[in-house]
């Protein structure tokens, strides 16, 4: 048990980048180039203006709030996004459950987006139930649930980042 105490402190950072995939990234595309089009369709200033506003306001809070990378510190999973870092102290973690390859169209959307960037936002599964996910890619779900602050579901590009997580959450129960 002294070994394991020694070895999750003398743990390095793992950190695992989350890219947009194919999908993702058509989409995000199509849906810019119709607004494009869009934009020089409608011929009055004002409404053009507005509509640049609206949009540009949209993609910059999606952009800024889905996580760009996840990061596993010796004590805690972080979720840094642009914007905002969301840190779940890995006691407060009771499992992690790897989903592979995610569904978002059998989930309902009750906040958030599809689509522009990836997924970002609260979801409800059937399922899985209420959970807020954060996934630039279709594949490498992650799903975790807390003790108090819900359940998450993450995409890192590294599918083995859910195999340090597991490995991680062991020794913190074994402490």
């Amino acid at each position: 048990m002294v070994f394991c105490k020694f070895k999750y402190f003398d743990m390095k950072t793992i950190t695992s980048t989350s890219s947009m995939d194919r999908t993702n990234l058509l989409i995000t595309l199509i849906l810019t180039a119709l607004l494009v089009v869009l934009f020089f369709v409608i011929p009055d200033f004002y409404p053009r203006l507005i509509l640049f506003a609206l949009f540009s306001v949209i993609y910059v809070v999606i952009y800024g709030h889905i996580p760009t990378s996840f990061s596993l510190t010796e004590d805690s999973l972080v979720l840094k996004a642009p914007y905002k870092k969301i840190s779940i102290r890995l006691n407060e973690i009771s499992a992690a459950q790897y989903l592979g390859k995610g569904n978002v169209f059998s989930m309902i959307r009750t906040f958030g987006s599809s689509g522009i960037f990836g997924h970002w936002g609260y979801f409800y599964s059937p399922r899985i139930g209420k959970v807020k996910l954060y996934a630039r890619r279709n594949n490498h779900w992650i799903l975790i649930h807390t003790l108090h602050k819900g359940k998450y579901i993450i995409a890192p590009d590294d599918p083995s980042f859910f195999d340090e997580l597991q490995s991680r959450l062991l020794i913190e129960k074994v402490e």
